[in-house]
């Protein structure tokens, strides 16, 4: 198995994620990711967006916030053709992660 090339340049992989992050204003408050393997073994990278409430709350815009979200994340990074790894997208909203990063502090 080869090792995909981000791995020898992860600052210019985090780099690419903060220009879609700016992209992404207002409706995306931030993107944080870890790699892995997917369910077949290929190499994959995992996002977790992390929507603004107001982007969040209104239902019948979530599926073109949440679509915009993936496409320019994957048009500006390019995890695939510049990096060798699969994205997988998950999103939440602010109010659910300052309420799990509470949980996590109470622990």
């Amino acid at each position: 198995m080869y090792a995909p090339i981000l791995f020898s340049q992860p600052a210019k992989f985090k780099a690419a994620v903060k220009r879609a992050v700016r992209c992404l204003k207002p409706d995306v408050v931030d993107v944080s990711y870890t790699f892995g393997e997917d369910w077949n073994g290929g190499p994959s990278v995992f996002f977790m967006v992390i929507l603004s409430n107001a982007a969040s709350s209104q239902r019948e815009n979530l599926f073109q916030v949440t679509d915009r979200a993936s496409k320019m994340i994957d048009f500006v990074v390019q995890p695939a053709e510049n990096w060798g790894v699969y994205p997988y997208f998950n999103f939440r909203s602010e109010a659910e992660q300052a309420e799990l990063n509470q949980k996590a502090l109470a622990s």
